[in-house]
Parts: C-alpha cells; sequence; structure tokens
C-alpha cells in the first residue's frame, strides 16, 4: 500500500497519538495504517483506520456487549481521537451512552453501526446515524 507524505504523516501522528496514551498495535505495526487496541476495566476498545479512506473504524466490546461504528471525518481524526482518548480509562456499559451523546455531539458522520449480531447497519445520511446510535440497546 502507498501513501503520500501527507497521508504518511498522519498516519504515524495517529499511531503515535495512540501509542501514547496506552494503545497496543495489534496489526498495523511499522506500517500504513492502524490498527490498535486499549483494555481498560471493563472493555477492549480499538481503533482501525486506512490511508486515503476518511473513516475511522471503533470497536468497544465488554463481556455482555459488542459495538463498532464507522465513522467518517472531513480533514482530520482529530475531534474524534480527542473524544476517545478521553473516555478510554472510563469506558464501559455504564458509561457507553454518555459516550455516544458526547459523539453525536461531535457530529461525525456515522457510516455504519453493527452490535452482537454482527450485522453492518448501513447509514444513509447524519439523521440515520443519530437514530441508529440512539437505538443500541444495553438492557
Amino acid at each position: 500500500m502507498t501513501t503520500s507524505p501527507g497521508q504518511s504523516d498522519q498516519i504515524d501522528d495517529i499511531q503515535g497519538r495512540l501509542e501514547s496514551r496506552g494503545w497496543r498495535s495489534e496489526s498495523g505495526e511499522g506500517w500504513r495504517w492502524v490498527d490498535h487496541t486499549f483494555q481498560n476495566d471493563d472493555a477492549t476498545l480499538r481503533i482501525r483506520h486506512l490511508p486515503n479512506v476518511n473513516v475511522i473504524r471503533f470497536d468497544f466490546e465488554s463481556a455482555e456487549h459488542l459495538a463498532r461504528l464507522s465513522i467518517s471525518f472531513e480533514d482530520s481524526p482529530n475531534q474524534i481521537l480527542d473524544l476517545i482518548t478521553r473516555d478510554q480509562s472510563s469506558l464501559s456499559e455504564e458509561t457507553w451512552r454518555a459516550f455516544i451523546a458526547s459523539l453525536i455531539e461531535l457530529s461525525p458522520r456515522i457510516l455504519s453501526l453493527a452490535d452482537e449480531d454482527g450485522d453492518d447497519e448501513v447509514i444513509v445520511n447524519p439523521d440515520a446515524g443519530v437514530a441508529a446510535l440512539r437505538e443500541v440497546d444495553w438492557e
């Protein structure tokens, strides 16, 4: 996979940022993509990002639940990464709804959402993304 210098810098920046916050590289170490995980007491979090695609895939997995979000961004994923790394240590089933509310306030474009059944729901517009996030059932 080839990347332009700007894309390479962005991947390096994201990798460095995550690793400085305790994230482990899963498969992207030394390569031109991001595939990192972080574990707190309640959940495993995973972020994946490929160059040339302005999408971050974020996974939340606890003993009881799994949720996957594909989030689009315009020029930089910094706001999304700020939110994720700010809440990474406390993110749990109990704090998930507040995290989602913060994500909705940020208003990124949600492209797909999946939960325990593993089937991605493709989101066709921003309102549908907000509605789908609010409907994830944690009970």
